[in-house]
């Protein structure tokens, strides 16, 4: 989950004009409830209103993101956090997948997997954890040159 807080906000207004209508904040935090996907535009826009990366909340958040760029190429990464010692690393994230249903829920569950072949499960219990991998569909793939 990524949060702020209203003391954060861009306060020069030159700046805040330039994102318009996106909103400027100097710091984000973020917590483990959900996975957080850092999305790298590979090259910057023309404007100074176009981000260069996205910090994104959970799979569900970064499949409307990625819906959204149409033209941008862009690589993914997942903010992962190690329990341990608290350092945090970036893992490539190389696609998102969907469980196929087993039973008539309406839960969806999202799987990730990296560039060096890992899928994990989308979930904060699963963090870090090994779970056997049920049957996946893929939702969307981001092999970018």
């Amino acid at each position: 989950m990524l949060f702020t807080d209203s003391s954060w906000e861009e306060p020069h207004p030159i700046k805040k004009r330039l994102m318009k209508p996106l909103l400027a904040w100097r710091c984000v935090g973020w917590t483990d409830l959900t996975p957080n996907f850092f999305v790298v535009a590979s090259s910057g826009g023309e404007d100074c209103a176009s981000p260069d990366g996205w910090m994104v909340d959970g799979p569900e958040a970064l499949i409307e993101l990625v819906l959204r760029l149409a033209d941008v190429n862009f690589s993914v990464h997942l903010l992962a956090r190690n329990e341990t010692d608290a350092s945090v690393t970036l893992c490539r994230v190389s696609a998102l997948w969907q469980e196929v249903a087993v039973d008539d829920s309406d839960l969806v569950r999202y799987w990730y997997s990296t560039t060096d072949g890992e899928t994990r499960l989308c979930s904060p219990v699963a963090f870090g954890m090994r779970v056997e991998r049920p049957q996946l569909v893929k939702v969307m793939s981001f092999e970018y040159g």
